[in-house]
């Protein structure tokens, strides 16, 4: 009887014990009274944040991290510090890398180790990782802490949960993509990168890549920083990043197949080294840098002269134009000839539908690299159903672009069966000449203007430049529609070679359309608002007389049959 007393009078006092001790909310309250919002020397803490955080959810009171406080404390931190501990708290209590970029000092070090209390597996990987690496020598620069990433532990909110299946693509959720932001707090930091070692371009490389570009558009697949630098979960995760020197790295040559795997199914060493954080035309040898630094060339001169050509044009064209405002209407002004067929002209919108829907698609993906013009692609391209929306309207693009040249080249084969392949259309000598002498008349230093037969050089260069864009553009593209396929048995420099062309000649081939095409066909003060040959497949013999003198002749000797009378 007495022991069942005794028990009882035990069992009661346990229970009267834990009565008095407060629950971790109540415990927290008690410290928010003085800390919410903060003054006569305490440090503010917003309640509303902590409140709502992982910490306060799953019942961690603020002693638990701030290991020896109780509402009575008069101050400082407590207890003692073991001596390792305190080597870590004397570079916390230095200085610290905040959100930003910019050195914050850190004024609770003995909380920042009491993360290591309840995530131990984190802490080891994060103290074996670069991260942790200026923890662990003594003269690295001051490194991440936890709430350089995970911010504020008062703030602390759960991540979404997610996994990626080999092979196949997955939702980033927005919280994970939003770490990368504070990836590039230091990563593109000059001050702290240059003290680390580390290259502050490195954000800058990203965000041109095709990576970054899908990201700033939009894709929930793209990855981030962590998606190719994060090991397995069981090897760290997000916690274990190493340098990319250690062979233990996802980004060591050793293993960076392995992450691009993650995504990509089938995919070669050839292809894993395509992406670096270096500019395009840097990475994979001299080739690439030498075709980048040749179309860079191309493309400037290119659209110099036309560009100068075009000035020439217009201004000779307001002086003819004045010139015959009191002339009356030539005889030949109504009396039309045949100039496209009806196989021409199909061909013709089967490209011009084609090349129109590649630059709507393309064009906004190319210059999401800048962070200015990321906003107006992204809305851009909603329009097509976001980025990758968007890439199956490329496609079908690059389909009517294809089945157009298909279809040419089987109309120039029946044409050379029946013996009526123009073959004036090929460039000769006198093309040079006659651009030299149009020049020069058009700017009045030559009294005659050159004589054109049925295609003069403008026409000629616009033929023979769709051909030289059709064979870049969609051999690029190929590569581009199935690269693990191409990268098993193309080296990497021919892929990266592939990707300068593809981008350089698109840039080419959409400003020339713009700057030269569209002013001959459109704006062209004799044509405005448009040479309606591409629609009806006639022109007027008055035009074609100024024109395309020689050919004009011709038909006057012999008419075509159905011009005869």
């Amino acid at each position: 009887m007495r022991s069942l007393l005794t028990a009882i009078a035990l069992l009661a006092s346990t229970l009267a014990a834990a009565e008095e001790e407060p629950k971790p909310a109540d415990r927290i309250e008690q410290c928010l009274v003085c800390h919410d919002p903060g003054g006569d020397g305490a440090p503010p803490v917003d309640g509303k944040q902590l409140r709502a955080s992982l910490h306060f959810l799953n019942d961690v009171a603020c002693s638990d991290c701030h290991e020896g406080y109780t509402p009575e404390h008069a101050g400082g931190e407590l207890p003692a510090l073991a001596p390792g501990e305190q080597a870590v708290v004397d570079k916390l209590s230095a200085a610290s890398w905040g959100e930003g970029g910019s050195r914050r000092r850190v004024t609770a070090p003995r909380a920042y180790l009491a993360c290591a209390n309840c995530h131990s597996g984190e802490a080891e990987a994060y103290a074996a990782s670069i991260h942790g690496r200026w923890l662990r020598e003594p003269r690295a620069a001051a490194g991440p802490t936890c709430a350089s990433c995970h911010g504020s532990p008062h703030a602390v909110t759960a991540l979404a949960p997610y996994a990626l299946a080999p092979g196949a693509r997955a939702t980033i959720p927005e919280d994970r993509r939003a770490m990368a932001s504070r990836c590039e707090a230091c990563h593109g930091n000059e001050g702290f990168a240059r003290s680390a070692g580390l290259d502050p371009e490195v954000p800058a490389t990203y965000h041109d890549s095709i990576h970054g570009r899908l990201v700033r558009v939009g894709s929930p697949f793209a990855p981030s920083c962590a998606n190719c630098h994060a090991p397995p979960p069981a090897q760290g995760g997000t916690h274990g990043i190493r340098a990319r020197t250690d062979p233990a790295s996802m980004v060591n040559p050793a293993r960076r197949r392995e992450a691009c795997a993650r995504c990509h199914q089938g995919v070669t060493d050839s292809f894993a080294s395509l992406i670096a954080h270096k500019p395009i035309q840097e990475s994979n040898g001299r080739v690439p840098h030498l075709v980048h630094v040749a179309f860079s060339w191309l493309t400037t001169l290119t659209l110099l002269f036309f560009a100068f050509h075009v000035v020439v044009d217009f201004v000779y064209e307001l002086r003819t134009r004045l010139a015959r405002r009191s002339a009356p209407p030539a005889s030949d002004a109504a009396r039309t000839v045949v100039r496209f067929d009806v196989h021409q002209r199909i061909q013709h919108a089967f490209m011009l539908s084609g090349v129109i829907l590649l630059g709507l698609t393309g064009w906004p993906l190319r210059g999401a690299g800048s962070a200015e013009a990321a906003p107006y692609s992204r809305a851009f391209l909603a329009l097509f159903g976001g980025p990758h929306g968007a890439a199956i309207w490329h496609r079908v693009g690059a389909v009517l672009i294809i089945a157009s040249a298909a279809y040419h080249l089987v109309y120039l084969t029946f044409l050379a069966s029946s013996k009526r392949l123009p073959l004036s259309m090929l460039p000769t000598p006198k093309d040079a000449i006659d651009l030299r002498d149009n020049v020069l008349f058009m700017l009045g230093l030559r009294k005659e203007r050159p004589r054109f037969d049925r295609f003069m050089y403008l026409e000629k260069f616009d033929y023979w430049a769709v051909f030289w864009g059709i064979v870049m553009m969609v051999g690029t593209g190929f590569i581009f529609w199935f690269p693990a396929w191409f990268a098993r048995w193309a080296p990497s420099w021919l892929i990266t070679t592939a990707q300068i062309v593809h981008g350089e000649e698109a840039t080419l081939a959409i400003l020339f359309l713009f700057v030269v095409h569209f002013y001959n066909v459109h704006l062209k003060p004799s044509i405005f608002p448009m040479n309606w040959a591409w629609l009806t497949g006639r022109i007027s013999l008055e035009t074609m007389k100024h024109e395309h003198a020689l050919e004009y002749e011709r038909l006057k000797d012999d008419p075509p049959p159905e011009e005869k009378e």
